[in-house]
């Protein structure tokens, strides 16, 4: 009985130190995405999931997406601006079409503050300018969001990436972050900390660990 106690609970410490590490790796941050190479796409909403850290909106692109031949022109957000999105509006290709992708939107606090307090609705139809996941996959990061009425919402509040960044400045001179960094956009309200399975490890299974040896040490003195 003692034996089975014991692993149960190592096991339970185990699982809380391991357990919350998923959401941790979900934040979708900059570096997970091709910000040297922006996109231009438009499509229908087909599935909404609204929620922290980032909405996700499913987007179903037509056969042919056509680049407006104004969109280096367009009015952005001056915030947005100021970050560099014209010079990104400019290097901006057509995203090929006839596939579905998921839009990874900022987080909804941020959202609210830009002026989208409302959600995406299937049905609707939506522009973006972002980037394409790394990893091939097809989540898509926009940074300028365009929704049906013609608000041009932003989705990004830090530089890009100084790698990609660098990257786009041999082409068009866009700017970037001297660290890649790209905390701010992902301190959304329900996020995990990545520290998390480290304290864990600290604060629960170490000190259960000592407890269970010392209890060890009490049964096997009584049963001398």
């Amino acid at each position: 009985m003692l034996v089975r106690a014991i692993l149960a609970a190592l096991l339970g410490c185990l699982a809380l130190a391991v357990g919350p590490a998923g959401p941790a790796h979900a934040h979708h941050g900059w570096q997970e995405f091709e910000t040297g190479r922006p996109f231009y796409l438009n499509g229908t909403v087909t599935d909404v999931r609204w929620g922290n850290p980032h909405p996700e909106v499913r987007l179903d692109l037509p056969a042919t997406i056509d680049l407006p031949a104004d969109l280096a022109g367009r009015a952005i957000p001056p915030e947005l601006e100021e970050l560099g999105g014209r010079d990104v509006l400019r290097r901006t290709r057509a995203l090929e079409g006839g596939r579905q992708v998921t839009l990874v939107l900022a987080p909804p606090s941020r959202l609210e503050a830009w002026g989208m307090a409302d959600r995406t609705r299937v049905g609707e139809q939506l522009q973006a300018v972002g980037y394409l996941a790394r990893d091939g996959g097809a989540e898509f990061r926009p940074e300028l969001l365009i929704r049906e009425d013609g608000r041009a919402i932003r989705q990004r509040s830090v530089p890009l990436p100084a790698a990609d960044a660098a990257a786009g400045s041999d082409a068009d001179g866009a700017g970037g972050s001297p660290d890649g960094a790209d905390t701010a956009d992902n301190g959304a309200p329900g996020d995990v900390p990545a520290e998390w399975p480290l304290l864990v490890l600290i604060v629960g299974i170490i000190p259960a660990a000592i407890g269970v040896h010392l209890l060890w040490r009490r049964h096997a003195a009584r049963n001398r």
